[in-house]
């Protein structure tokens, strides 16, 4: 259904239907004919679009806080990551790093050198995201509202009075994004930060968010789109998405051809084309750490694949078991941010001492060891639209056992992630579907699926299965994104007559060259008669040089006598007894 105005989704009056109505407009609406799941996204990221391949930075590990309040702040804090080779790829400033809350704005007193922070961390491989509020100060000696005054960029009444709302700067002025010369405007405003060498932003309070009663702006302001007023009654719900539209666009314009990367709290259908979401202001409960799997799934059939909440929970004090659990979550959701609120328990990755320390540490790490498998799903999605983190029913539709399954979910098609969401759990039931899955963490540990397990759970362990006749792929633990990935491990799961097909993508992450055919892709297909495993690997593009020297075949539960043959030619093999594996 295709309405901004204000809609209301009745879910649960009727057991028999579901309703939505909206305020006013048009009742334009679409349906989709699938049939699958998998056919539905596709035909709805077609209409509202897809994302763009983000930068490879924004898919490692994010910290957060209101606020690091400091320059020498963020430095103590990249420095104890560094110390303790914890991986670190962003840091995020909320708003206490502006000056009295202006935006593209620094405070001079307790960031003295903003660019040089910037560039600093950036040589570390670290990027800072800077919090950018729609919330203009009211202020004549402000450039950004002296500007925005001029040329008339401000959402007005009717009488072309301009709407002032309080907000973090105190009184302020809103953009009218829906106008395509206030977006141009803002696009260049960006240039305050890529010229410090910033290459992502947080656009927050952008539903917009006013401290008034109705918590947003007024009903009767007025938008000029494509010519044609519209009050903010009718456009609400789009506000958010056309901010984000023009961080990115602006971005994207000043960065030299690196991909840029904006984080969103508020959008409308089409958003994945601008930003990555994140699901807003949770809190540090069991609850919201059990809401945020179905919240990041629905997302991601909404064609937001890029998506995540706020790791350890932001408002209330977190402690060391659920940062741990939620942390392991984390590490399988598109988006991987801890951040937590002023006037909480701080909760960096060492706040609750060295063994919770030690498991969040190893879970960040795996999040690296995962990036290429990660990586090429996120190349899929955008593609296709189809999310990196999936619902059971959409591999699995006809068995009903997984219709309403929402504590775990799929990471692509071949693996099965579980998380323990509640407190004091050392096991969890997971429902293993039709097939064969192996345990990620114990070759030994081999499940016929079409049931119910009860799976170990200790708070260091994070149930992990892999669908038989699948691979995944690894890369080594690195401090970032940015560092060079040493090798790729291909994880192999055949049963003993089984077969599977492959693809490995690579570019350089960072740049939008991938756009121009500089990318690498190679398919590979593995076939497993009792000992004798064929593999053959083709080139399906050779327009980039993976950064990797060397690619090492890891195979699942075969016995010593196996023969590996690569291109019909036979492969010295090293066998583990131990895990029966065989490495090539």
């Amino acid at each position: 259904m295709d309405n901004t105005f204000q809609t209301e989704f009745d879910l649960k009056t009727s057991y028999e239907t579901y309703s939505i109505t909206a305020d006013g407009g048009a009742l334009d609406y679409y349906i989709l004919a699938g049939p699958a799941p998998k056919d539905v996204i596709r035909q709805y990221t077609s209409l509202t679009g897809r994302m763009e391949l983000p930068p490879k930075w924004a898919l490692g590990y994010h910290q957060s806080r209101y606020s690091y309040r400091s320059e020498a702040e963020v430095r103590e804090l990249v420095e104890a990551f560094k110390r303790k080779n914890i991986p670190l790829d962003a840091v995020h400033l909320d708003i206490h790093y502006m000056d009295e809350y202006r935006v593209f704005t620094f405070d001079e007193q307790k960031f003295p050198e903003p660019e040089k922070l910037v560039q600093d961390l950036k040589a570390e491989g670290i990027k800072i995201v800077p919090i950018v509020d729609p919330g203009v100060k009211r202020d004549e000696t402000y450039l950004p509202y002296q500007e925005g005054m001029e040329k008339n960029h401000f959402s007005s009444y009717s009488d072309g009075s301009v709407y002032y709302g309080d907000v973090w700067p105190g009184e302020s002025a809103f953009p009218d994004f829906f106008r395509g010369e206030t977006r141009k405007w803002w696009e260049e405003q960006q240039a305050y930060y890529t010229n410090m060498g910033i290459e992502g932003v947080w656009n927050d309070m952008n539903e917009p968010a006013v401290f008034n009663e109705k918590k947003t702006m007024d009903n009767d302001v007025f938008h000029e789109e494509n010519g044609v007023f519209k009050t903010h009654r009718e456009l609400h719900n789009a506000y958010g998405l056309h901010m984000s539209q023009a961080s990115f666009e602006g971005l994207k314009n000043k960065l030299g051809g690196k991909r840029p990367f904006v984080l969103t709290r508020a959008g409308f259908a089409g958003i994945q084309r601008y930003a990555a979401v994140w699901t807003g202001d949770n809190r540090s409960f069991w609850e919201h750490l059990q809401m945020a799997v179905p919240m990041t799934l629905n997302l991601g059939v909404s064609g937001v694949p890029f998506a995540g909440n706020d790791v350890g929970g932001f408002a209330h004090d977190t402690n060391a078991e659920l940062l741990t659990r939620w942390t392991q979550l984390g590490t399988f959701t598109p988006f991987f941010r801890n951040h937590s609120n002023i006037g909480t328990v701080f909760q960096e990755p060492w706040a609750f001492g060295e063994k919770t320390e030690e498991t969040i540490k190893k879970y960040i790490e795996l999040r690296h060891k995962w990036m290429p498998h990660l990586y090429e799903l996120f190349q899929e999605a955008s593609e296709t639209g189809m999310p990196i983190m999936r619902p059971m029913m959409m591999h699995y539709a006809e068995d009903p056992n997984t219709l309403k399954l929402h504590d775990q979910f799929m990471v692509g098609e071949d693996v099965l992630v579980a998380p323990v969401t509640q407190s004091a759990a050392k096991h969890r039931i997971v429902y293993l579907p039709a097939g064969t899955w192996y345990n990620y963490w114990n070759d030994n540990e081999v499940y016929e699926g079409g049931r119910y397990i009860m799976a170990e759970a200790d708070l260091d362990t994070l149930p992990i299965f892999i669908r038989e006749n699948s691979a995944i792929l690894e890369g080594s633990v690195k401090q970032n994104a940015d560092a060079k990935q040493e090798s790729l491990r291909v994880h192999v799961y055949l049963g003993e007559s089984g077969s599977l097909s492959k693809r490995i993508y690579e570019d350089d992450g960072e740049t939008l060259n991938h756009q121009n055919e500089k990318y690498f892709s190679e398919s590979i297909s593995i076939s497993r008669d009792n000992d004798i495993i064929s593999i053959e690997e083709k080139d399906i593009h050779a327009g980039y040089t993976p950064c990797w020297s060397a690619k090492t075949y890891v195979l699942h539960q075969v016995s010593e006598a196996i023969e590996v043959y690569i291109n019909g030619s036979k492969q010295e093999t090293v066998y583990d007894k131990a895990d029966l594996r065989a490495f090539v």
